[in-house]
């Protein structure tokens, strides 16, 4: 089944999406994978290391206009081509009707849920939706959006966001103690870990001040903020007003990050709904990256975060993520209770092995293929 995906979103470009579809097609059948993305830094060096076909446009952004549409088509005849994938549904996968063979779509959450709710975009992305020959959506929530966009059921295949168990895994107490070195944490701190783009959707305000309220009591409590953004500032200007115990450790190398998520004690991204449901979370890799290092969980619900995170078993979801006293009184449930922290630590690693691992993901997403080609 050689297919081509369509997207302005693939590494080296950093991002939860990038690394969602290189994770999944870099296990592929590489000779049947050709992917036609948009140029970025270093990307030459990155191609180069890959084992399938990455092509490159001009453009910096990819539109559905004539030239893509003549460029996807002159890939699909030199390569035969037998499917089209695009990411994201709008605006690139308006091009999908019109190239004149099966196309499908990918859907995460934001790129369906805000077009999905205004009356123009609405109605070019249910022509896009009842037209695709296969959905790959990451869960549930983005299942029920494209859904309740296109007004009637579809061609769904649930592939979730998954992660590399290889990479992302428990440390060792060695492991653990040099990892703290290197933000000069002692063992006896309670580390709380969030990574992610710095934007207002991802909570890191109501942590900031969580974690201020919470150092009379808990004194040894430390918050560290992997990521950059456009909220950096105001952020950083409430952690001084309110003298909280946050480092602000800006962007971290990727090969540091395992250790990273493994040196914490609880990962937290306190997501939450925006702009009358119009931003929410898609669904949340950084939770299942934290799980796999064995590392409980604490979500805002938003989205799909619900099934990143299982309540009461890998960690907790809050239902208000605005609420300081919730996000406290659920800090202070995880940590305090040592037989029920220990148990989400396992049941957490246990369920990224299992659930989410990308090679049986990667597997999950070939079969879908295969089974349109025999149909």
């Amino acid at each position: 089944m050689n297919h081509l995906l369509v997207t302005n979103d693939y590494p080296p470009k950093v991002g939860g999406i990038q690394s969602y579809l290189w994770e999944i097609y870099r296990r592929l059948p590489q000779e049947e994978v050709t992917v036609l993305t948009t140029p970025y830094e270093n990307c030459q060096t990155f191609d180069s290391e890959q084992s399938h076909e990455i092509i490159r446009t001009k453009q910096r952004v990819l539109l559905p206009t004539p030239t893509l549409a003549r460029q996807i088509q002159s890939i699909i005849e030199e390569r035969n081509i037998d499917f089209v994938l695009f990411d994201p549904a709008v605006p690139v996968g308006i091009l999908g009707p019109k190239i004149g063979i099966p196309y499908g779509v990918i859907l995460h959450g934001a790129e369906v849920t805000i077009p999905g709710r205004i009356p123009v975009l609405k109605q070019v992305l249910r022509k896009v939706l009842r037209n695709s020959q296969l959905v790959v959506t990451a869960g549930q929530y983005s299942t029920e959006e494209a859904e309740r966009a296109a007004k009637t059921s579809l061609p769904v295949v649930i592939v979730p966001p998954g992660v590399d168990e290889k990479r992302f895994k428990p440390l060792t107490p060695q492991q653990r103690v040099h990892a703290r070195s290197k933000y000069q944490l002692n063992e006896a701190d309670e580390v709380i870990l969030t990574l992610s783009r710095l934007v207002p959707r991802k909570g890191m305000d109501v942590l900031i001040k969580a974690c201020a309220d919470l150092q009379t009591s808990r004194p040894g409590l430390k918050l560290l903020i992997a990521g950059t953004g456009r909220d950096q500032k105001r952020l950083e200007n409430i952690a001084r007003r309110k003298k909280a115990p946050v480092t602000f450790l800006g962007h971290v190398p990727d090969p540091d990050i395992p250790n990273l998520y493994g040196l914490a004690d609880l990962f937290s991204m306190l997501c939450r709904i925006r702009w009358g449901g119009l931003e929410q979370e898609g669904f949340g890799i950084v939770f299942l990256e934290a799980a796999a290092a064995g590392v409980p969980q604490l979500a805002g619900k938003s989205g799909g975060a619900g099934e990143a995170v299982l309540e009461g078993k890998t960690g907790k979801v809050v239902s208000n993520p605005k609420d300081i006293r919730s996000v406290k009184k659920a800090i202070c449930e995880i940590l305090d209770d040592e037989s029920r922290y220990k148990e989400m630590k396992r049941l957490s690693r246990e369920r990224a092995e299992s659930k989410f691992s990308y090679d049986n993901l990667a597997e999950e997403f070939h079969d879908s293929l295969l089974r349109l080609k025999q149909n």
